[in-house]
């Protein structure tokens, strides 16, 4: 830490913890609140994710629900594309109801229905619930917070947002959970495949802001089941409903699938990059910003062109996106743990 970061925090208050207090029982844990920034949230979320689809996104779902540095003002329930035949936005919305209710916040996150189907070859935007929650909060003119839009599977809802209401691209940033490496990208990924339309719409022909996060990064994203089973199934009824996921997502293949006991979680960076983003106190002196992802890597490149396959194109000009190369695994696994423990606790 730098002399004048340091000057800082002493000034803030904020260094009144000693070392022994960051290796508490669980019995004094329990007596905490859960942290919360007392300057309030720096930015607001819309949350969309497939979440009848691979558990990944339950986990990553219930990590946005305990974190507040990013007001997490609505998820969207999207389709899944899905070889068994499930996957179905209905599913989707019967899963974030349960999560938002085991977590105690009935009422307070709403939750909408996305889009029943990918776009058509005539790119008609669907007109659904999440569809217009995204419109509504991006045009809000009620606050100042930068608005994100988090997306862990396919792009209809966010594409088709931006097709009824232009104005938004501008107003909020896109973080997207898929897609391959620039400069070659890649054929047969799940997000991308889930409305390659979509995708190609968003990078190729509107100026909206994007941070990806290609396979290459979120496949690192791994736990294992005996840490999930640790660190997750003893906190309340949203642990062991997590854990029980995991151990039954086999029989949804008539056990013909051997999952083994490694899991990627990799959804997961949507957390992390909403909540868990750095700042500089330089950046104090002349307005805040927090889009610093210190210790997650990223390459700014000129937006390429998406091919009908997934494969990239390069441009010689037109705006800058973000693709990620690393994510701060540790901070994010270690984030999610230390949050279900002190909001559920063990015992």
């Amino acid at each position: 830490m730098n002399v004048f970061r340091r000057d800082f925090l002493k000034s803030a208050g904020a260094l009144t913890a000693s070392a022994g207090a960051l290796a508490m029982a669980p019995a004094a844990l329990a007596k905490l609140a859960p942290f919360t920034p007392g300057a309030g949230p720096r930015s607001r979320t819309i949350y969309v994710n497939d979440l009848s689809g691979d558990i990944d996104g339950l986990f990553a779902t219930v990590h946005m629900l305990m974190s507040h540095t990013s007001q997490l003002r609505g998820i969207v329930a999207a389709r899944a594309l899905d070889p068994m035949g499930r996957g179905k936005v209905e599913e989707a919305l019967e899963q974030a109801n349960a999560m938002v209710e085991m977590c105690g916040l009935a009422g307070k996150v709403p939750v909408h229905a996305g889009a029943p189907a990918a776009l058509p070859a005539s790119r008609e935007p669907a007109r659904t619930p999440g569809v217009q929650a995204i419109i509504d909060e991006a045009m809000r003119e009620d606050t100042t917070l930068p608005l994100y839009v988090a997306v862990g599977g396919g792009l209809t809802e966010v594409a088709s947002a931006v097709m009824i209401e232009p104005r938004i691209a501008t107003r909020m940033k896109l973080i997207w959970i898929g897609g391959d490496d620039y400069p070659a990208g890649g054929k047969g990924e799940t997000n991308f495949n889930t409305d390659a339309l979509a995708a190609q719409y968003l990078y190729n022909e509107t100026q909206l802001p994007i941070w990806q996060v290609p396979r290459s990064v979120y496949v690192q994203c791994a736990v294992s089941a005996t840490e999930l089973q640790a660190y997750v199934a003893p906190h309340g009824r949203i642990g062991k409903w997590l854990y029980q996921k995991v151990v039954d997502f086999p029989g949804r293949f008539n056990n013909r699938l051997n999952t083994g006991e490694m899991w990627i979680l990799g959804d997961s960076p949507l957390a992390l990059l909403t909540s868990l983003t750095d700042w500089v106190p330089s950046e104090f002196i002349g307005g805040m910003k927090f889009e610093r992802t210190g210790s997650s890597r990223y390459d700014e490149v000129i937006c390429p062109l998406f091919n009908p396959d997934g494969t990239f194109t390069p441009r010689t000009e037109g705006r800058k996106i973000r693709i990620y190369r690393s994510i701060d695994v540790r901070m994010m696994f270690n984030d999610f743990f230390a949050k279900l423990a002190v909001n559920f606790p063990a015992g």
